[in-house]
């Protein structure tokens, strides 16, 4: 057993957990927070950009329960510091205002994260050469603009799981997480109290998970993120030039985003850049639906411990 494996409540415990804000709008600060090993020592270290999920409806940088225990001695071992953004979310918002979000925070980091890292550990340097970027479900929709929007080579490697490249949908049931399924009124609902010019960048979930299921179950998702060509990754990397070699993980009968959509996009980007390029997007599907992977560690896992080295290879050089 891992001396890393941890519970939620643990998730962070060997972390000084450090936030700021990239972004401010009216008086509303969209966060980000920042997680350096507690026994870190002097010098440069690698960073990992952690984009959190929650079908752009829901979720929040620092929330552990999705922060995979895999992922744990994975930073450890590496001396990584991550960096956990939040952005703002839908039916408040739409797909540009998120595509806004990407941007400005890639301008924050490029222009004042090092400053502030050397505010709470002066010892501690960055080693921008070594970038990987993460991010699971939503987050993953997040980690494929980020690569689109920033020059080849700043990302050298992406860890996306189960990652929206899609819209979000799905086939209506009768129930959802343990209870009755939301019906298709949930969404009028919460349409109906939303407050003009609200700025919305966080919710810790399950809060709105409800609206979440109800929008991706009866087609209106796209209602309130946008149906503007290129908000959705599968059409973004159509005009892409570049694109890091990227580990997706995916569960087989995942009811939240369909693997098909993670075997679409590898093909996607094998057709616009080459298939070298291609070749370079490894998929690995297990069985399992969505968020299979948030309890596993790599030495029960040899398909994960072989994949997360992979990454570290690209990552890492």
């Amino acid at each position: 057993m891992s001396t890393f494996q941890t519970t939620p409540k643990t998730r962070f415990d060997s972390f000084n957990v450090y936030t700021t804000s990239y972004k401010k709008i009216g008086d509303h600060e969209i966060q980000v927070g920042i997680l350096i090993p507690k026994d870190i020592k002097p010098g440069k270290h690698p960073l990992i950009i952690k984009w959190h999920g929650g079908g752009l409806l829901t979720g929040t940088a620092l929330f552990p329960d999705w922060f995979a225990s895999f992922f744990v001695p994975f930073v450890q071992r590496n001396s990584a510091i991550v960096i956990l953004p939040n952005y703002r979310l839908i039916p408040e918002h739409n797909g540009h205002d998120i595509l806004s979000d990407i941007f400005t925070f890639w301008k924050w980091f490029e222009s004042d994260l090092a400053d502030f890292v050397a505010s709470k550990e002066p010892s501690v340097a960055l080693d921008f050469d070594r970038l990987l970027v993460s991010g699971e479900s939503a987050g993953g929709h997040m980690g494929v603009h980020s690569a689109l929007m920033t020059p080849k080579g700043v990302i050298k490697a992406m860890l996306l799981q189960y990652p929206m490249t899609s819209s979000l949908r799905r086939e209506p049931g009768a129930e959802f997480i343990g209870g009755p399924a939301p019906g298709p009124e949930t969404v009028d609902k919460y349409l109906s109290k939303i407050v003009p010019g609200q700025i919305v960048s966080s919710f810790v979930p399950p809060a709105r998970m409800d609206l979440s299921y109800a929008l991706s179950a009866y087609g209106r998702w796209g209602e309130v993120f946008g149906t503007t060509w290129g908000l959705l990754p599968i059409e973004a990397v159509e005009n892409a030039t570049h694109f890091p070699p990227t580990y997706i993980i995916h569960g087989e009968h995942d009811t939240a985003v369909s693997v098909n959509d993670s075997r679409a996009f590898k093909e996607k980007v094998g057709k616009v850049l080459g298939q070298e390029i291609g070749n370079k997007v490894r998929l690995e599907v297990q069985d399992g639906d969505h968020g299979f992977d948030v309890n596993l560690m790599e030495e029960d896992t040899p398909w994960l411990k072989e994949g997360l080295e992979w990454v570290e290879e690209q990552w890492l050089g």
